[in-house]
Order: structure tokens, then sequence, then C-alpha cells
């Protein structure tokens, strides 16, 4: 490929990240999806005979009631799926095509996220009470790219085959990413993993090297290490040359790990990587192995599009069977959901809730930023105390409780349960209205509620989840 040819494109693909940005920004206070999904999702609903009503943020499916976020609505599903049809089309040399595909994306994604919206309800309608984990609610709208982004997918020299995995791939990272957005320094997880994704394109390899990756992924799934999925992705075989893989591609790879990626200094670690991979991706861009074409067997590859999938049914797999956490039975309780409780202490103010999550698979808690954004809350930290969090009419703060301790925070959890078999102990979320307290008391009082509930749960700790 010529110089001269990768200006335009390289320029082509700048102008359409640009127009994605301008189209995030715009649709954080609107969310231009939601007038046509919710209609769509009502209508087929009641042909085939549910009481739906539209209550807002909510939408009540007979005795089901589903938050209605950013989510549902779809906007993000179509940011997804334009960011895919740019990344996998950025060497597509006919800009008809290019900008064909991209603009396929907008029917593709409407239609995308209704079914993706009625699987979910489908789900939770055979689950009731109990809703999907993260990782199946992020692993049901996968399932619906997987028939979409074959329409990205570029026709070049290459087998078909090979688009569609690389394609693939990208989406499942994506997918990864995206319950990882309320967790500490995750705008440099998500940079590093759009740097490795640079690297990523179908080769061949060797047996003994696949075999490895897959072995790996079975010991990440048995020892429910989580955090290790999106680099065992970045590093598959198929899609990375290992033997051209030098220090500042892993010091990406490595910063794509939560654990990594959570301390202050790993800006500092990760900016020299980050900026040598970039910048030494003239390969990459300017591929000369199109005349090679890739010849692994049907099933490496049938092994590969499995693999995809790993990463989120995986634990709900490992964790049928297992016992659910239970509060003790010297403490007040109400189940509200299938695995967390409604708890009520001696000497807990009226105002202040505190709600206790067992795990629902064998995985760990995420942080109550994305908990609540599951349901349909986006919250923020409060400056002053930056342990309390709040979405403007609530203060929030979560506690831990794992293997007989009480962790402050997610920072202290994650590093807590790094070990392989760690318990995933218990999420506890304390709430109040804002105008009831200052989030200085509010996280004191939090403090001393914990404190007391960590000291009543102690005997069975070493019960949860085993």
């Amino acid at each position: 490929m010529s110089k001269h040819r990768i200006l335009p494109e390289t320029l082509r693909t700048f102008i359409a990240a640009a127009i994605i940005a301008v189209a995030v920004h715009f649709t954080q206070s609107r969310d231009l999806l939601v007038d046509f999904t919710r209609p769509v999702v009502m209508t087929g609903l009641r042909l085939v005979g549910f009481d739906v009503v539209d209550r807002g943020e909510v939408m009540a499916v007979g005795n089901l009631h589903v938050p209605w976020t950013r989510d549902c609505a779809g906007i993000n599903l179509l940011l997804i799926l334009l960011a895919l049809a740019v990344w996998v089309n950025r060497h597509e040399r006919q800009a008809g095509l290019f900008w064909l595909r991209v603009l396929s994306m907008i029917p593709a994604a409407l239609a995308a996220n209704v079914l993706r919206v009625l699987t979910l309800i489908a789900y939770r309608t055979l689950a009731y009470p109990g809703v999907e984990s993260p990782q199946t609610h992020y692993f049901i709208g996968f399932i619906w790219l997987v028939p979409f982004v074959t329409l990205v997918t570029p026709r070049d020299l290459r087998v078909k085959s090979s688009g569609i995995m690389e394609t693939l791939h990208a989406a499942a990272v994506v997918s990864l990413l995206a319950p990882m957005s309320g967790t500490p320094n995750a705008e440099l997880i998500t940079l590093a993993a759009v740097v490795c994704l640079a690297r990523c394109r179908v080769r061949e390899t060797s047996l003994c090297l696949l075999l490895s990756w897959l072995v790996g992924g079975f010991g990440i799934a048995i020892v429910s290490m989580e955090s290790f999925w999106l680099p065992w992705l970045l590093l598959c075989p198929l899609l990375v040359d290992h033997r051209r893989l030098r220090v500042p591609g892993l010091i990406c790879t490595a910063c794509t790990h939560s654990l990594i990626a959570m301390h202050s200094w790993a800006w500092l670690l990760a900016g020299a990587g980050l900026l040598i991979t970039y910048f030494s991706r003239v390969e990459d861009e300017c591929p000369n192995d199109e005349a090679k074409p890739f010849r692994s067997p049907l099933t490496w590859q049938a092994a590969f599009f499995a693999s995809l999938t790993l990463p989120f049914i995986v634990s709900t797999l490992l964790s049928l069977g297992q016992e659910s956490w239970q509060p003790p039975t010297s403490v007040e309780s109400r189940s509200i959901n299938q695995c967390g409780y409604e708890i009520r202490l001696r000497g807990q103010s009226e105002h202040i809730g505190l709600a206790c999550y067992g795990a629902a698979s064998r995985d760990r808690h995420h942080t109550v930023k994305v908990c609540l954004k599951y349901r349909g809350i986006d919250v923020e930290n409060v400056k002053e105390r930056p342990l309390v969090f709040t979405e403007g009419h609530h203060w929030f703060r979560e506690f831990f409780l794992q293997d007989g301790k009480l962790l402050p925070d997610h920072t202290a959890y994650v590093k807590s349960t790094f070990r392989p078999w760690s318990d995933p102990g218990v999420h506890l979320i304390f709430a109040t209205l804002c105008d009831k307290q200052s989030p200085t008391d509010f996280s004191a009082d939090c403090e001393r509620l914990a404190n007391q509930f960590h000291l009543l749960c102690l005997p069975q700790t070493a019960l949860v989840q085993q």
C-alpha cells in the first residue's frame, strides 16, 4: 500500500472517529434513540400477549419492572457498531464503500438493540425474581452483535473468515470494556486496549501456541480471575504475532489489567509503552500479508469463535449449584432479589438504607458505580468525601466483606481477591437522601454500621460462596 493512499485513508478514519466522538458528546444529555426503541419493544411485547406499561424510567412487563437506561435505548450499541465499522474498514480503498458500511450500522444497531432488549426481558421473565449477571447482560449484547458486524467485514484478498474473526474479536473486547467504565483509571484500560487492537490481524500460528492460549483461558475460568480476560483476548496467537511482541506491547497489554491500571503510577508506566507501540505500528497499518491467505483449519477457527464466549458465560456455568449467601439469623433482613437483602441493624437511622449482595457467580463484585449504572443510575464521587457517591439526590457508600475482613472500597477489594480461588465475598451498599445528612456524617455512620455488621457476620464469612 503506497504512502499516497495511506494519508487519505487515515484522514478519513479520523473524520469518522471525530463524528462518533461528537455523537457521544451530544447524546450524553439526550438519547436520540429512546423514541424509536421503546415503542418498538412495547409493541412487540404486546403482540405476543404481554401487559406492558410505560412508566417513564421504568417499563412494567407484567410483574417485571425493567429500568429504562441509555443502554436499553440503544445509543451505546449504535456507537459500538459505528466504531467497529470505522475500525475494521480503516484500510478500505473505496471511500464510497467505506461510508456505506458505516452508515449501514444505523439501521443495524436499531434492529440489534430491539432484539437484545427483548432477549433480556425474556431472560428476566424466566429467572424472576432474579436478574442476569453483568457478564450475562453484556454477553447477550455481544450475541446480537454477531450477525450484524458481519455486514461491515471488509472484502479483501483474504478469505472471508479472517475479517469476521478480526471483527468479532474487536466486538468481544469492546463488550468486555463496557462493564469496566466505573473502575479506577478506566480510561487507561480503554486506551491500552485500543492500541493493542491496532496490532491484531489474523495470521498463521502454531497449534502449540493456540492450545496454550486456550488452556490459559480455562485456567482463568477455573480460578475465577476475570480481570485477566481482557489481556487474554488481546494476546490471542491467531491475531498477535508473539515472535514480534516486544516490551512496549507487553506493557500495553498489562495496562488492560484492572489491578495494574488502578494505580496512580500506571499512567507513567504506560506512557512510553503506548507511544512506542502506537508510532511503531507501520506494519499493521500497511499490511503486506494479504498475499499469504489464512489457512488454519476450520477446527482452529471454531475453537477461536467458541473462545470469545468464555469471558461472558464461564463464570455463570461454574457457579451452577453453588450456595447463595444469607445474612446472620440475628439480623433483621428482607430478601430483595436472588442474591440481595435489605438489612436493618440496631442503632441504624431510619433514613439510612443498607443492601447486601452475595455474588451471583464466582466473579468479583463490581464497584458501586457499575452496579448502579447497570440499574439505570449514574453516580459520581463526592469531592470532599471521595468514598461517597451521589447521583444528585442520594448519598451512597460501599464496603465489602471478604475472607473475614471489612474492606472500605473497591480498590482494597480487588487487591484482596487477586489471589486464585479467592472468595468473592459480600457487597454492602449504604444509601440515604442528600437532605438528611452531610456526606461527612453519612460516611461516619456507614463506617460504624459496617463494622457492626462485620462483627455479626464473622462466624459465617468463611462459608460465603463455598
